[in-house]
């Protein structure tokens, strides 16, 4: 495999983490959006249910790249 496939391939795959990272508060900032409750009580809970989301998906895929070696 060339040097220009491996970067397109590990490009893509950091844009992929990425994105599935940020999903969830991007979610959460629609379903607010579409609401209309955003200085709402229930507009906090839906935003700090995608950030906690977000943070679980972080860790995991953290962990999930901590285990793949074999040292």
């Amino acid at each position: 495999m060339n040097k220009f496939l491996k970067v397109l391939i590990a490009t893509l795959g950091a844009i992929d983490v990425v994105f599935s990272i940020f999903i969830p508060i991007i979610v959460a900032l629609l379903l607010i959006n579409i609401s209309g409750r955003l200085g709402d009580w229930r507009g906090s809970v839906v935003i700090g249910g995608g950030m906690l989301a977000s943070l679980f998906r972080a860790i995991k895929i953290g962990f999930l790249k901590s285990n793949d070696r074999d040292d």
